[in-house]
């Protein structure tokens, strides 16, 4: 099952990555290594500029509790508790950030919609990781 432990790691970097690269832009900007003067990158800058340096923090915690996930699930170690609490924390500072008056400043008063498939995929790729640690490791051979 070393296969699907692989596949399901790489599925977690994929996650890890989408949530890096919008922190790595509220980082840039907040380093002031770039201006926003039009386009996508200054309709986001209020969100980029209110948004407080602990919600920061706690994102990238959750990315490296993932990345922790992924690590364990090569090295043959339960992952499932880390997967759900880096899940959780970044569903949860989700849900805080959409509430904030800068996020609705940026993307409007339009109640977010709920993105059933991307929970659907979540959920399967949780399924999946307790389903791999359930199996029985296999006996290493040995040498004659």
């Amino acid at each position: 099952m070393i296969w699907l432990r692989v596949l399901l790691a790489l599925a977690l970097l994929l996650q890890a990555a989408s949530s890096g690269f919008p922190l790595l832009a509220f980082v840039a900007y907040r380093a002031g290594l770039i201006h926003p003067t039009s386009g996508a990158a200054a309709t986001m800058a209020p969100l980029w500029r209110d948004t407080p340096v602990w919600q920061l923090l706690v994102w990238f915690a959750a990315i490296l509790v993932l990345l922790a996930a992924a690590v364990s699930l090569v090295a043959r170690r339960s992952a499932l508790a880390l997967y759900v609490a880096a899940i959780a924390v970044n569903f949860g500072l989700q849900q805080l950030m959409q509430h904030g008056d800068a996020y609705r400043e940026v993307f409007g008063t339009v109640t977010p919609g709920f993105d059933y498939a991307r929970l659907a995929i979540l959920v399967l790729i949780g399924a999946l990781i307790w389903w791999v640690e359930q199996q029985p490791r296999r006996p290493a051979l040995k040498a004659p």
